[in-house]
């Protein structure tokens, strides 16, 4: 019974898929990598606040936001949370990092950009 499951496996293709060279397309609903949209982003903190592993620092006075990926658990709530769609999750696998990535940006919310006249 043994030789005969042996003899199976030396003569059959693997099992399992040789992964550097041939990756799997990610399943529907695959919650990947977390994107900002910086243009649309207003700084309101409504990301951050539903954060359940506090991944997301928004300082709405400074208007800066901070991202740190060790933390995000990718479960959608801050893409839910955000009402002007600046928070995506891509279907994308992550690439394995080296070195913690900090991902922050800032500058003037789009609102107030709008909102103030243009001087020529």
């Amino acid at each position: 019974m043994m030789l005969s499951r042996v003899l199976s496996n030396l003569f059959s293709r693997p099992a399992t898929r040789p992964f550097p060279k041939t990756s799997r397309e990610p399943v529907e609903g695959y919650r990947g990598a977390v994107e900002f949209s910086q243009e649309e982003c207003v700084f309101c903190g409504a990301c951050a606040l539903r954060c359940p592993a506090n991944a997301i620092e928004v300082d709405r006075p400074a208007k800066t936001l901070k991202f740190d990926l060790f933390k995000c658990i990718h479960c959608a709530c801050c893409a839910e949370a955000c009402k002007r769609g600046c928070v995506q999750l891509r279907s994308a696998y992550h690439p394995p990092v080296y070195q913690k990535p900090e991902f922050e940006f800032s500058g003037a919310p789009v609102l107030a950009a709008e909102a103030s006249p243009a001087t020529e």
